[in-house]
C-alpha cells in the first residue's frame, strides 16, 4: 500500500509543475487579448488548465494523507515543506484571486465584443494578485518535483525558515515583476525589444552558468577520497554514555574510556592460529565462462571454476581453515566473507575494515571455530555489486552436533540473477531451466532457499504442506504445516524448508522465473504448475513463542533509529539514486558507536521505495516486532532483516563480539549508492582502508 501511494505521489508530483507552468502561462496571456471577444475566450480556456492543476493538487493533498498513516516520519520532511510551505499558499491564493477572476471574465458581456478592451479593464486584468498566484504555483510545482534531489530529514525548524525564506523571495520577485509591467502599461512606457532581448539573454546565460558551476561543484564535492577509514562517519551512541572514539580519519585517538588509547586492532581479533583443522578447504577465485543448463553463457568469475563455489559442508563445533588464493585476471582483488556466521572479526572478510583484499597471484587463511548450526553461504565482500553478481559465493552448511531433524534429502537452493549473453536469467545455481528429480514417497526433503542476488525474491512451493523450519540459518521454534503462501527472501536470506514427499510431484518455483525450478517425482518425470497467486508468508505470527534472553521490554542500553531514504544526487562523481541512512550517504553515514556486553535496539525505518535487506554482520537480531506490532510466534532471530517501503522494523542484539562491524544494505547496488554503515565496539581500531595500494572496496 505505501509502495503504490508513494508511487503515485511521485507521479503527482511530476504533473504537478507542468500543469501549473501552463495554468500560469494561459493566466498571463488572458489581459493581453486587445478585444472583449478574445479576452473572454482567452479566460475560458485558461480556466481549463487551472481547474486541473487544482485537481492534481488536491490528489496530492489525498496521497499525503494516506502515506500520514504510516507515520508522521513518512511525510514529515520535504514533502511537508514542498507541499504546504511551498505549493499550498499559492494554490490558496489561486483559488481566492485568480479562479474568480477567470471566472467573472468569462461571463462579461459587452455591447460590442469585438471594441479594445478599455485600458483600466486591462489594467485590472494584470493585477499581481490574479496572475501572481498560478506562477507562484508553477514553482511549488517545480519545489514538488526537484523534491528528489532535496537532501531528506534535515531539522524541522531550519527546514521551514529555508522553505519559507525561498517561496517569499520568489513571491516577492513575481510581485514586484507584475508591479513594473503593470506600471509599464498604465504609462505607455515599454522596454524596447533589443534591451529586452538583452536582458532574457543575460539572465539565462547567468542561469545556465549557475546551473554548470552547481553541477561541477556537486560532481567534485561527492567524489570519494582516494584513501580514507572506515571509521570516519559520525558516532552514534544510541543515547547511551560516551566510551572511546578512534576518528582513524583524523590519523588520531580519542580516548575517554577504558582500553588505552590504542585500544585492540582488528588483526587481534583473529580465530585461533594453532591447532589441527578439523575441515579444511581451499577456494580459487578463478575466471571462467561458464554455460548454464540452457545453454546461456556466463562470462563468471568463480570458486574453483564453478557457479556457485563448492558446497562447504561443516559441523558446529569444528575448526575450520579455508584458504583463499587469486587468480582473477588484471588487478582484481578478492576476499570471502562468511555470511551469517558469527566469526572472530579479524576472519570476517570486509576489504578495507577487517583486512586489505587479496591481489591476483596472493592468497590469505581464514581461520574460526564454529560456534552455531544452520543453512548460510559465503562471498566476496570486495566490490560485491559486481563480483557477486558475476559468481562468487557459495553454500555453507553447519551441520548440528545432534542431528534432531534427520533428512533423506538435503538440497540446498541459491536463487540468483545472472548477466548472460542472452540477457538478465534467474536460475537456482546454474540451471535457468526447469529441473526434473527423483524423491520417493515418504522421504523427508529439506530445500534450503537462499537470496544470493539483491532483488527480493518470492519463492512457492506447491503440491505438498511443508513447514518452514529455519530463518536464515536458525532453528522456528514448534513451527506448522503451510501451504499454498508465498516465500519471501530479501536479498542475503535464506529459508529452511522441510515436506515429506507425496505420492505425487512436488515443484519449488521462484517467481522471477516461472517456468524453472525443480520438480520432485517418484519416478522424475513429474509435471506440476507452479501456482504463485497466494499470500505472503508472515513469518512475524508463525511457530510457537519462547523465552529469550532478551526482547522488547529488555533494559536497552543504546537505542538507534535508522531512516532510510533516497535522494537524486551525485555520488562519486556519477549521478544516481542515492541510498541515505539518515540522510547520509557512506562515508558521512552514522556510525553505531557500543560497548561490549551492552544491549542495543535499531529502528530500521523504511522511507524510500524500494526494498532493503539490512546485514549486520558478526551478530544475530532478534526481531522484535513491525509497525509497532509485537512479533507474536517463534523468536526470529536473523542477520539480514528486510524492511519493506512504509515499514518500521524493530531488532535487538547483544554486543558480544567485539569489532568493526558492517551494517549495510545487502542489495549490492543500495550499498554502491552509499547505504552502508558500521557497528563500532569503542575500543577496536582497524589499520585498513578504503582504497590504497591494494584498492580496498568494501561494498
Amino acid at each position: 500500500m505505501y509502495a503504490a501511494t508513494s508511487g503515485i505521489e511521485l507521479g503527482l508530483g511530476i504533473f504537478l509543475f507542468p500543469a501549473w507552468l501552463i495554468a500560469a502561462v494561459m493566466t498571463s496571456l488572458q489581459p493581453g487579448r486587445r478585444t472583449a471577444r478574445r479576452m473572454r475566450r482567452m479566460s475560458r480556456i485558461a480556466l481549463v488548465p487551472v481547474s486541473v492543476a487544482l485537481l492534481l493538487t488536491a490528489a496530492r493533498l489525498v496521497t499525503y494523507g494516506l502515506l500520514a498513516r504510516h507515520g508522521w516520519v513518512f511525510v514529515g520532511d520535504r514533502r511537508l515543506f514542498t507541499t504546504f510551505v511551498t505549493l499550498l499558499p499559492a494554490v490558496i491564493a489561486t483559488v481566492v484571486w485568480t479562479v474568480p477572476w477567470l471566472a467573472s471574465a468569462a461571463r462579461t458581456r459587452l455591447p460590442d465584443p469585438d471594441a479594445p478592451v478599455p485600458l483600466d479593464e486591462q489594467v485590472r486584468a494584470r493585477s499581481a494578485r490574479h496572475v501572481v498566484p498560478p506562477r507562484l504555483a508553477a514553482f511549488g510545482g517545480f519545489a514538488c518535483l526537484a523534491q528528489l534531489f532535496l537532501p531528506p530529514d534535515r531539522s524541522f525548524w531550519i527546514s521551514l525558515g529555508a522553505y519559507g525564506l525561498v517561496t517569499a523571495a520568489v513571491a516577492g520577485l513575481l510581485v514586484w515583476g507584475a508591479k513594473a509591467r503593470l506600471q509599464r502599461l498604465s504609462t505607455g512606457l515599454e522596454i524596447p525589444r533589443r534591451r529586452a532581448l538583452a536582458v532574457r539573454l543575460g539572465a539565462a546565460v547567468v542561469v545556465l552558468g549557475t546551473v554548470a558551476g552547481l553541477v561541477n561543484h556537486e560532481i567534485a564535492g561527492s567524489r570519494l577520497p582516494h584513501t580514507f577509514s572506515m571509521m570516519k562517519g559520525e558516532a552514534d551512541w544510541g543515547g547511551g554514555p560516551a566510551g572511546q572514539h578512534h576518528d582513524m580519519a583524523g590519523g588520531h585517538h580519542m580516548a575517554t574510556g577504558a582500553g588505552g588509547a590504542d585500544g585492540v586492532s582488528v588483526d587481534e581479533l583473529r580465530g585461533p592460529r594453532s591447532g589441527m583443522p578439523d575441515r579444511r578447504f581451499s577456494l580459487t577465485a578463478q575466471a571462467k565462462k561458464v554455460k548454464l543448463a540452457s545453454g546461456r553463457t556466463v562470462d563468471a568469475w568463480t570458486y574453483n571454476g564453478q557457479v556457485p563455489g563448492p558446497r562447504l559442508r561443516v559441523t558446529e563445533g569444528d575448526l575450520v581453515e579455508i584458504k583463499l588464493r587469486n587468480e582473477l585476471p588484471g588487478k582484481t582483488p578478492v576476499t570471502i566473507h562468511w555470511h551469517g556466521v558469527d566469526v572472530p572479526n579479524g576472519e570476517d572478510g570486509v576489504a578495507g575494515a577487517t583486512q586489505d583484499a587479496v591481489l591476483p597471484g596472493k592468497s590469505f587463511t581464514y581461520r574460526f571455530r564454529v560456534q552455531e548450526s544452520g543453512t548460510r553461504w559465503y562471498h566476496s565482500h570486495q566490490a560485491a555489486s559486481e563480483q557477486v553478481d558475476r559468481g562468487l559465493f557459495g553454500a555453507l552448511i553447519i551441520e548440528p552436533k545432534k542431528q534432531t531433524r534427520p533428512v533423506d534429502k538435503d538440497v540446498s537452493v541459491l536463487a540468483h540473477d545472472w548477466q548472460t549473453d542472452k540477457g538478465t536469467v534467474s536460475a537456482f545455481g546454474a540451471s535457468d531451466e526447469l529441473e526434473r528429480r527423483r524423491a520417493q514417497p515418504g522421504e523427508k526433503v529439506r530445500v534450503r532457499l537462499a537470496n544470493t542476488s539483491g532483488g527480493t525474491r518470492e519463492f512457492a512451493v506447491d503440491g505438498v504442506s511443508y513447514k518452514v523450519t529455519a530463518l536464515d540459518g536458525t532453528d522456528v521454534h514448534k513451527p506448522t504445516a503451510l501451504k499454498g503462501q508465498k516465500l519471501v527472501l530479501g536479498g542475503g536470506n535464506r529459508m529452511d524448508v522441510e515436506f515429506t514427499m507425496p505420492d505425487g510431484p512436488v515443484r519449488v518455483t521462484d517467481a522471477g522465473a516461472p517456468d524453472a525450478g525443480i520438480v520432485y517425482s517418484p519416478d522424475g518425470k513429474g509435471k506440476l504448475k507452479a501456482d504463485l497467486s497466494g499470500p505472503a508468508f508472515d513469518p512475524y505470527g508463525y511457530g510457537s513463542p519462547k523465552r529469550t534472553e532478551l526482547g522488547p521490554d529488555s533494559d536497552f542500553d543504546r537505542d538507534y533509529k535508522l531512516v532510510f531514504d533516497e535522494w537524486l544526487g551525485f555520488y562519486d562523481g556519477t549521478f544516481g539514486m542515492k541510498q541515505t541512512i539518515n540522510g547520509h550517504v557512506f562515508p558521512d553515514t552514522p556510525m553505531l558507536m557500543i560497548k561490549e556486553g551492552d544491549l542495543a535496539r535499531v529502528t530500521f525505518i523504511n522511507r524510500g521505495s524500494e526494498d532493503h535487506p539490512m546485514h549486520l554482520h558478526g551478530h544475530h537480531m532478534l526481531v522484535l516486532g513491525k509497525n509497532g506490532k509485537r512479533a507474536s510466534g517463534s523468536p526470529i532471530w536473523q542477520d539480514t532483516v528486510l524492511v519493506r517501503p512504509g515499514e518500521k522494523v524493530q531488532v535487538a542484539f547483544k554486543a558480544d563480539n567485539p569489532g568493526i562491524w558492517m551494517d549495510h544494505c545487502h542489495n549490492f547496488w543500495h550499498s554502491k549508492l552509499g547505504m552502508v554503515m558500521h557497528l563500532a565496539y569503542d575500543n577496536v581500531t582497524t589499520p585498513y582502508e578504503i582504497g590504497g595500494p591494494v584498492g580496498n572496496k568494501p561494498e
